[in-house]
């Protein structure tokens, strides 16, 4: 399923590493320190990162060929994704890095939701919307894979 080797590529463009700095001692020094709302870009990152990774190993985990046998098994893996994602944007207080880990998340909720829709409502009409919604998801994530990066 296509849907789901796009989902893959859409949330390792936004658990790439970090930028270099966000490593160093002094950062993660007076980051520690600081209130959670001064958290910075880097050490947000570092948290989502951690977040994403763990979302896309259940995504790995996730059987394609099963999907049209067991589609409801799919969509409850892939909702432990989203779930994930959504963790992830909660988890950090820096706001752009919550704004951009947020469009992640609420991209991945409208790609399940219309993965939905074809796989156990068996509605092909939403193809098209499906098809933007992914390329919406890969553009979040490549968003805040450059917002990580920088």
């Amino acid at each position: 399923m296509t849907i789901a080797a796009a989902a893959m590529l859409g949330l390792s463009a936004c658990s790439g590493s970090p930028s270099a700095d966000s490593g160093s001692t002094a950062d993660s020094g007076s980051a520690a320190e600081a209130p959670a709302s001064d958290q910075s870009v880097a050490d947000a990152c570092a948290v989502v990162q951690t977040k994403l990774q763990e979302a896309s190993t259940a995504l790995s985990e996730i059987d394609i060929t099963a999907t049209t046998s067991d589609p409801q098994t799919t969509i409850d893996a892939f909702s432990e994704t989203v779930d994930g994602i959504g963790d992830a944007a909660e988890s950090v207080s820096n706001e752009e890095v919550k704004t951009a880990t947020t469009a992640v998340h609420e991209d991945f909720v409208t790609v399940r939701d219309l993965m939905q829709k074809v796989l156990i409502d068996q509605d092909t009409s939403v193809a098209g919307e499906l098809s933007t919604a992914t390329t919406d998801m890969q553009t979040s994530g490549n968003e805040l894979n450059t917002l990580c990066t920088s």
